[in-house]
Protein backbone atom coordinates (compact mmCIF):
# COMPACT_ATOMS: atom_id res chain seq x y z
CA UNK A 1 0.00 0.00 0.00
CA UNK A 2 1.34 3.44 -1.10
CA UNK A 3 1.87 5.79 1.63
CA UNK A 4 -0.42 9.24 1.04
CA UNK A 5 2.06 12.10 0.22
CA UNK A 6 1.28 15.83 -0.84
CA UNK A 7 3.55 18.89 -1.86
CA UNK A 8 3.30 22.41 -1.73
CA UNK A 9 5.42 25.36 -3.28
CA UNK A 10 5.34 28.90 -2.85
CA UNK A 11 5.03 31.29 -5.61
CA UNK A 12 1.40 30.06 -7.25
CA UNK A 13 -0.28 32.64 -5.22
CA UNK A 14 -1.50 30.66 -1.95
CA UNK A 15 -3.79 32.03 0.54
CA UNK A 16 -2.37 29.92 3.54
CA UNK A 17 -1.12 32.09 6.54
CA UNK A 18 2.33 32.72 6.35
CA UNK A 19 2.52 32.40 3.01
CA UNK A 20 2.09 35.50 0.99
CA UNK A 21 5.17 36.55 3.90
CA UNK A 22 7.52 33.66 2.96
CA UNK A 23 7.21 34.55 -0.59
CA UNK A 24 7.83 37.88 -0.48
CA UNK A 25 10.40 37.51 2.04
CA UNK A 26 12.00 34.82 -0.95
CA UNK A 27 12.14 37.50 -3.42
CA UNK A 28 13.69 40.09 -1.15
CA UNK A 29 16.48 37.40 -0.68
CA UNK A 30 16.52 36.31 -4.26
CA UNK A 31 16.24 32.99 -3.06
CA UNK A 32 14.20 29.89 -4.64
CA UNK A 33 10.93 29.01 -3.52
CA UNK A 34 10.72 26.96 -0.52
CA UNK A 35 9.13 23.76 -0.70
CA UNK A 36 6.87 21.05 1.27
CA UNK A 37 7.19 18.09 1.03
CA UNK A 38 4.10 15.42 3.49
CA UNK A 39 3.78 12.12 4.16
CA UNK A 40 1.25 10.14 5.98
CA UNK A 41 2.82 7.48 8.79
CA UNK A 42 1.73 5.49 11.13
CA UNK A 43 4.40 4.68 13.69
CA UNK A 44 1.85 5.21 17.12
CA UNK A 45 1.23 3.32 19.45
CA UNK A 46 -2.37 3.77 19.04
CA UNK A 47 -2.48 3.33 15.57
CA UNK A 48 -3.32 7.07 14.77
CA UNK A 49 -2.06 8.90 11.79
CA UNK A 50 0.40 11.71 11.32
CA UNK A 51 2.34 13.90 8.55
CA UNK A 52 5.84 14.53 8.59
CA UNK A 53 6.31 17.27 6.34
CA UNK A 54 9.87 18.21 5.52
CA UNK A 55 10.59 21.50 3.96
CA UNK A 56 13.39 22.05 1.47
CA UNK A 57 14.72 25.91 1.17
CA UNK A 58 17.38 26.00 -0.98
CA UNK A 59 20.03 28.60 -0.76
CA UNK A 60 21.46 30.83 -3.52
CA UNK A 61 24.17 30.48 -6.10
CA UNK A 62 25.84 33.74 -5.90
CA UNK A 63 27.08 34.43 -3.41
CA UNK A 64 26.34 30.64 -2.08
CA UNK A 65 23.82 30.63 0.76
CA UNK A 66 23.46 27.59 3.37
CA UNK A 67 20.30 25.30 2.61
CA UNK A 68 17.45 25.13 5.09
CA UNK A 69 16.42 21.51 5.75
CA UNK A 70 13.94 20.28 8.49
CA UNK A 71 10.95 18.04 9.28
CA UNK A 72 8.08 18.31 11.83
CA UNK A 73 4.82 16.32 12.81
CA UNK A 74 1.60 17.17 12.95
CA UNK A 75 -1.86 15.10 13.16
CA UNK A 76 -2.77 16.82 9.87
CA UNK A 77 -1.21 18.45 6.57
CA UNK A 78 -2.80 21.75 6.61
CA UNK A 79 -2.08 21.93 10.04
CA UNK A 80 1.35 20.88 9.69
CA UNK A 81 2.07 23.16 6.27
CA UNK A 82 1.21 26.01 8.14
CA UNK A 83 3.45 25.23 11.63
CA UNK A 84 6.56 24.58 8.56
CA UNK A 85 6.04 28.11 6.64
CA UNK A 86 5.77 29.43 9.87
CA UNK A 87 8.93 27.72 10.72
CA UNK A 88 10.47 28.44 7.42
CA UNK A 89 9.64 32.09 7.59
CA UNK A 90 11.40 32.67 11.30
CA UNK A 91 14.45 30.63 10.03
CA UNK A 92 15.26 32.58 7.09
CA UNK A 93 14.86 36.01 9.38
CA UNK A 94 17.61 34.41 11.14
CA UNK A 95 19.74 33.20 8.45
CA UNK A 96 19.37 36.71 6.81
CA UNK A 97 19.58 39.16 10.27
CA UNK A 98 22.30 41.47 8.49
CA UNK A 99 20.37 42.15 5.28
CA UNK A 100 16.59 42.64 6.41
CA UNK A 101 17.74 45.56 8.69
CA UNK A 102 15.92 48.69 7.62
CA UNK A 103 12.79 46.34 6.21
CA UNK A 104 9.63 44.89 8.08
CA UNK A 105 10.71 41.40 8.48
CA UNK A 106 13.82 42.71 10.52
CA UNK A 107 11.07 42.33 13.19
CA UNK A 108 9.83 39.03 12.38
CA UNK A 109 10.77 36.39 14.82
CA UNK A 110 14.10 34.69 14.26
CA UNK A 111 15.10 31.20 14.93
CA UNK A 112 18.44 29.59 13.86
CA UNK A 113 19.55 26.51 11.96
CA UNK A 114 18.86 24.60 14.84
CA UNK A 115 15.17 26.12 15.41
CA UNK A 116 15.58 28.28 18.15
CA UNK A 117 14.73 31.40 19.37
CA UNK A 118 16.89 34.61 18.92
CA UNK A 119 17.16 37.72 20.43
CA UNK A 120 15.10 40.16 18.84
CA UNK A 121 15.68 44.20 18.38
CA UNK A 122 13.18 46.54 19.79
CA UNK A 123 10.33 47.14 17.93
CA UNK A 124 9.44 51.10 17.31
CA UNK A 125 6.96 52.28 20.18
CA UNK A 126 3.87 54.53 18.46
CA UNK A 127 0.55 53.42 18.54
CA UNK A 128 1.53 49.96 18.91
CA UNK A 129 -1.85 48.99 20.57
CA UNK A 130 -3.64 49.31 17.52
CA UNK A 131 -2.30 46.21 16.36
CA UNK A 132 -2.58 44.32 18.63
CA UNK A 133 -3.98 40.90 18.93
CA UNK A 134 -7.72 41.25 18.94
CA UNK A 135 -10.63 38.38 20.25
CA UNK A 136 -14.17 38.56 19.91
CA UNK A 137 -15.99 38.14 23.04
CA UNK A 138 -16.23 34.29 22.48
CA UNK A 139 -12.17 34.15 22.47
CA UNK A 140 -12.43 34.34 18.43
CA UNK A 141 -9.50 36.12 16.69
CA UNK A 142 -10.81 38.96 14.69
CA UNK A 143 -9.41 40.44 11.43
CA UNK A 144 -6.75 43.14 12.18
CA UNK A 145 -5.66 45.89 10.08
CA UNK A 146 -2.77 45.70 8.56
CA UNK A 147 0.21 46.31 10.47
CA UNK A 148 2.36 49.08 8.57
CA UNK A 149 5.92 47.25 9.26
CA UNK A 150 4.03 43.51 10.13
CA UNK A 151 1.33 43.72 7.46
CA UNK A 152 -0.13 40.32 8.19
CA UNK A 153 2.02 39.19 10.25
CA UNK A 154 0.99 39.45 13.78
CA UNK A 155 -2.26 38.06 12.71
CA UNK A 156 -1.15 34.74 11.36
CA UNK A 157 0.78 34.19 14.42
CA UNK A 158 -2.22 34.95 16.49
CA UNK A 159 -4.71 32.63 14.77
CA UNK A 160 -1.73 30.17 15.15
CA UNK A 161 -1.80 30.82 18.62
CA UNK A 162 -5.14 30.61 19.06
CA UNK A 163 -5.21 27.31 17.28
CA UNK A 164 -2.26 26.06 19.20
CA UNK A 165 -4.05 26.62 22.38
CA UNK A 166 -7.57 25.06 21.32
CA UNK A 167 -5.27 21.96 20.45
CA UNK A 168 -3.48 21.99 24.03
CA UNK A 169 -7.10 22.32 25.86
CA UNK A 170 -8.39 18.94 23.89
CA UNK A 171 -5.04 17.49 24.34
CA UNK A 172 -5.50 17.59 28.27
CA UNK A 173 -8.55 16.83 28.22
CA UNK A 174 -7.83 13.58 26.18
CA UNK A 175 -4.71 13.24 28.87
CA UNK A 176 -7.06 13.07 31.56
CA UNK A 177 -9.66 11.20 30.20
CA UNK A 178 -6.88 9.00 28.83
CA UNK A 179 -5.19 8.51 32.90
CA UNK A 180 -8.59 8.00 34.25
CA UNK A 181 -8.88 4.77 31.92
CA UNK A 182 -5.46 3.89 32.84
CA UNK A 183 -6.45 4.28 36.56
CA UNK A 184 -9.57 1.90 35.81
CA UNK A 185 -7.42 -0.21 33.96
CA UNK A 186 -4.68 -0.69 36.79
CA UNK A 187 -7.71 -1.82 39.38
CA UNK A 188 -9.28 -4.54 36.78
CA UNK A 189 -5.73 -5.86 36.28
CA UNK A 190 -5.17 -6.34 39.87
CA UNK A 191 -8.53 -7.87 40.02
CA UNK A 192 -7.87 -10.24 36.98
CA UNK A 193 -3.98 -10.83 38.39
CA UNK A 194 -6.28 -11.97 41.98
CA UNK A 195 -8.23 -14.75 40.02
CA UNK A 196 -5.99 -15.64 37.97
CA UNK A 197 -3.61 -16.39 40.86
CA UNK A 198 -6.68 -17.68 42.67
CA UNK A 199 -7.31 -20.27 39.72
CA UNK A 200 -3.64 -21.17 39.35
CA UNK A 201 -4.31 -22.56 43.02
CA UNK A 202 -7.06 -24.43 41.99
CA UNK A 203 -5.60 -26.08 39.07
CA UNK A 204 -2.93 -27.12 41.34
CA UNK A 205 -4.56 -28.93 43.77
CA UNK A 206 -7.23 -30.83 41.04
CA UNK A 207 -3.81 -31.61 39.38
CA UNK A 208 -2.74 -32.98 42.91
CA UNK A 209 -5.99 -35.11 43.48
CA UNK A 210 -5.70 -36.46 39.87
CA UNK A 211 -2.03 -37.43 40.38
CA UNK A 212 -3.28 -38.93 44.23
CA UNK A 213 -6.57 -40.62 42.30
CA UNK A 214 -4.35 -42.23 39.62
CA UNK A 215 -1.54 -43.62 41.49
CA UNK A 216 -4.86 -45.24 43.45
CA UNK A 217 -6.11 -46.82 40.63
CA UNK A 218 -3.20 -47.68 39.51
CA UNK A 219 -2.83 -50.08 42.49
CA UNK A 220 -6.15 -51.08 42.48
CA UNK A 221 -5.48 -52.98 39.12
CA UNK A 222 -2.30 -54.17 40.79
CA UNK A 223 -4.39 -56.10 43.37
CA UNK A 224 -7.09 -57.02 41.11
CA UNK A 225 -4.14 -58.64 38.73
CA UNK A 226 -2.73 -60.05 41.59
CA UNK A 227 -6.25 -61.75 42.94
CA UNK A 228 -7.02 -62.72 39.31
CA UNK A 229 -3.57 -64.57 39.08
CA UNK A 230 -4.32 -66.24 41.99
CA UNK A 231 -7.63 -67.12 41.00
CA UNK A 232 -6.36 -68.86 38.01
CA UNK A 233 -3.52 -70.53 40.22
CA UNK A 234 -5.65 -72.37 42.44
CA UNK A 235 -8.09 -73.64 39.79
CA UNK A 236 -5.84 -75.26 37.62
CA UNK A 237 -4.49 -76.99 41.09
CA UNK A 238 -8.47 -77.99 41.73
CA UNK A 239 -9.55 -76.48 44.56
CA UNK A 240 -13.00 -75.82 45.50
CA UNK A 241 -13.21 -72.10 45.99
CA UNK A 242 -16.02 -72.09 46.93
CA UNK A 243 -16.32 -74.62 50.06
CA UNK A 244 -12.32 -74.55 50.57
CA UNK A 245 -12.51 -78.86 50.04
CA UNK A 246 -11.29 -80.83 46.96
CA UNK A 247 -14.34 -81.50 44.56
CA UNK A 248 -12.97 -84.10 41.90
CA UNK A 249 -12.48 -88.15 42.35
CA UNK A 250 -11.79 -91.03 40.66
CA UNK A 251 -12.72 -94.79 41.13
CA UNK A 252 -9.34 -95.46 43.34
CA UNK A 253 -11.31 -92.92 46.08
CA UNK A 254 -14.14 -95.14 46.95
CA UNK A 255 -13.96 -97.42 49.99
CA UNK A 256 -16.47 -100.35 50.01
CA UNK A 257 -18.62 -100.59 53.36
CA UNK A 258 -17.83 -104.30 55.02
CA UNK A 259 -21.06 -104.48 56.39
CA UNK A 260 -23.12 -103.65 52.59
CA UNK A 261 -23.91 -106.24 50.01
CA UNK A 262 -23.56 -106.19 46.04
CA UNK A 263 -27.24 -106.84 46.08
CA UNK A 264 -28.05 -103.52 47.35
CA UNK A 265 -27.58 -102.06 45.26
CA UNK A 266 -29.65 -103.94 42.44
CA UNK A 267 -32.36 -102.05 42.22
CA UNK A 268 -30.24 -99.01 40.98
CA UNK A 269 -29.09 -101.10 37.91
CA UNK A 270 -32.91 -101.90 36.95
CA UNK A 271 -34.35 -100.54 34.38
CA UNK A 272 -37.49 -97.77 33.26
CA UNK A 273 -40.03 -100.44 33.54
CA UNK A 274 -38.71 -102.36 36.11
CA UNK A 275 -40.58 -102.53 39.04
CA UNK A 276 -39.18 -103.66 42.18
CA UNK A 277 -41.07 -104.92 45.25
CA UNK A 278 -39.99 -103.78 48.47
CA UNK A 279 -41.31 -106.01 51.23
CA UNK A 280 -43.11 -103.82 54.33
CA UNK A 281 -43.72 -105.89 57.83
CA UNK A 282 -47.79 -105.28 58.42
CA UNK A 283 -47.95 -104.60 61.84
CA UNK A 284 -51.83 -104.50 61.80
CA UNK A 285 -51.94 -108.26 60.43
Amino acid sequence: MEANTKFYQLGNGGSLVFDRDLDALSDLLDRPHPKFHGVEINDQPGGELQWVITADLRGKMEPPTERILFSIKESNWLDGLARALQEALARLCGQHVTELQGTRFAHFARHDTSGEPMALSSHPVGTRFAHFARHDTSGEPMALSSHPVLKYHVEHLDFMLHETRKELDNARVYANQTHLALAQHADAFKILSKDRKSLRQQRAKKDATIARLRAKIVSLEATVKAQEDQLREMEEEGEDIQGGEAFMSDDDDFEEDEYTDVEDYEFLEAGEDDFIPIDVDDDDE
